[in-house]
């Protein structure tokens, strides 16, 4: 069953990727460039660099794209295998990739990150006003709370892309 299983995927893998990347590999780059990513979009500067800097928006809505394909296409791959194969690392990677493609699609990061953004400009509107308040009220209180969130979300979408990124491994230590 696992011969079978193995010769699916790389067959499905070949296929699908005639090129000199495999799918393994490809996912691997796109998480890795997410990784050194969601460590500027975690912070008020990253934050303000996004939502000025419209290459930089592009490039990290381009990022997010290239994830959903790539876990689409996995999806894809591992829904066929399921249907013949009673892996529960291809279960759970099903599992994952819906629940990641299900709450942190690209529409979901730009609704949240143009909230944000809203949030940022306000903070900026009124710093002058804010700079000498104390606590949540003050600037830095507020861009504390706005990071906080940001942090978060940032945070649980990577928790998510790296999750898909370990059954990938697995799978793919599995069965080669």
């Amino acid at each position: 069953m696992k011969t079978i299983f193995l010769s699916i995927l790389l067959f499905t893998v070949y296929i699908a990727y005639p090129q000199e990347e495999r799918l393994d590999e490809k996912i691997d780059k796109i998480t890795y460039d997410w990784d050194l990513e969601a460590d500027k979009l975690s912070t008020y500067e990253g934050l303000q660099f996004l939502c000025t800097d419209t290459d930089y928006r592009s490039k990290i809505l381009t990022l997010l794209d290239d994830i959903h394909h790539y876990d689409t296409v996995l999806y894809g791959v591992l829904l066929k295998i399921s249907k013949t194969s009673d892996d529960k690392e291809v279960k759970k990677t099903l599992k994952d990739i819906k629940k990641f493609e299900d709450e942190y699609n690209t529409q979901s990061f730009v609704h949240f990150m143009n909230e944000e953004c809203q949030v940022q400009r306000e903070i900026e509107r009124n710093s002058e006003e804010t700079a000498n308040d104390v606590g949540i009220n003050s600037y830095s209180g507020q861009v504390y709370l706005l990071e906080t969130e940001l942090y978060k979300y940032v945070k649980h979408v990577t928790a998510r892309v790296d999750k898909i990124r370990i059954h990938v491994h697995h799978l793919s230590k599995h069965y080669n």
